[in-house]
């Protein structure tokens, strides 16, 4: 979290501890003075206030504007009605409790970790039959690039406009400037579905390509989501990440990760002193990445796209040993 939004998150939990908290409403003047967090002059204090009282309706979060004396209506003042910022009641039953733990588990080692065993703390808190559940290996998680995830999911939620530096299955490595709309998982990875502001065209991202962490380059709300959006339509037919047909010269005995990629199949190399093997349908940086920890045991013959991935990375790790 950048610091910036940290001392924002800061200043929205003073100014909600201290608008439930008080007896009478506050003068914008008293909530600038007693409140951590707003400083500057008072147009930049007040422009703060401003959006910080739209963040807090956007959570429900209803901000009262009553007379500060009930004689004189010339001076208004701020609370937060506490009927109106607790929450009901809930009483979740021992299949509910599990399952929600279940998922919280899910998140274990993750981006959103904290936020998922918060919400199982709320939960234990107001349930007295509530029973800790232990992770079992057996249990699935979702694995996450930290912090990369974070960063995009916030951005997402902030609808920030954001820019990083992306490489693409070519190699070459771009900066993009896009809009976030959705972060999808497919086949372990995990992708970013975003709006390009230059051409207005959807592209997907995958987050392992990502050479840099995103940069916001806007307010927040700086762009609308559209009620046609539906992540559905771009995430269906993703398979940038396959090669559809590898092949690849092997040392006999070497590459024991390579031939257990998957569908693997044995071709006559004509040459007792290396394999040919043709692989189907492998994940493509993964291929890359078993054929480079391999080095001279392994000659790529074909897809062009894969030698270049592959002399790209041979070139890459030169550069970084290199005096």
């Amino acid at each position: 979290m950048s610091l910036v939004r940290k001392d924002k998150a800061e200043r929205l939990v003073n100014l909600t501890m201290a608008l439930l908290e008080t007896r009478r409403p506050l003068s914008k003047d008293e909530i600038f003075t007693n409140v951590a967090g707003y400083s500057g002059t008072p147009e930049a204090m007040e422009r703060m206030f401003e959006r910080d009282k739209d963040d807090l309706r956007e959570l429900n979060i209803e901000i009262l504007v009553e007379a500060k004396d009930k004689y004189f209506d010339d001076e208004v003042g701020y609370r937060i009605a506490k009927k109106s910022f607790e929450m009901p009641e809930t009483d979740f039953d021992s299949s509910e409790i599990y399952w929600l733990s279940v998922a919280a588990n899910i998140w274990r080692g993750a981006a959103l970790e904290n936020l998922a065993q918060d919400a199982i703390f709320k939960i234990q808190s107001t349930n007295a039959d509530y029973v800790p559940l232990e992770p079992l290996a057996s249990m699935p998680i979702i694995q996450t690039s930290e912090p990369i995830f974070y960063s995009l999911w916030s951005s997402i939620n902030h609808k920030e406009m954001i820019t990083f530096q992306y490489k693409g299955t070519d190699g070459v490595v771009i900066e993009r400037n896009v809009a976030p709309h959705s972060l999808v998982s497919r086949r372990g990875h995990w992708y970013l579905v975003a709006k390009e502001n230059s051409s207005g065209d959807f592209k997907i991202f995958r987050l392992s390509r990502f050479q840099s962490l995103p940069k916001i380059c806007s307010p927040e709300k700086a762009f609308v989501i559209s009620s046609e959006y539906k992540v559905s339509d771009y995430i269906k037919d993703i398979t940038e990440h396959l090669i559809e047909r590898a092949e690849i010269f092997i040392k006999p005995g070497s590459g024991a990760a390579i031939r257990k990629l998957g569908d693997v199949k044995n071709l006559d190399s004509g040459d007792i002193e290396w394999d040919l093997i043709q692989l189907n349908n492998i994940d493509f940086d993964l291929l890359v990445y078993n054929i480079l920890w391999c080095g001279p045991d392994v000659k790529v013959i074909k897809p062009e796209i894969l030698v270049k991935a592959v002399v790209n990375g041979l070139e890459k790790v030169l550069s970084e040993h290199s005096s």
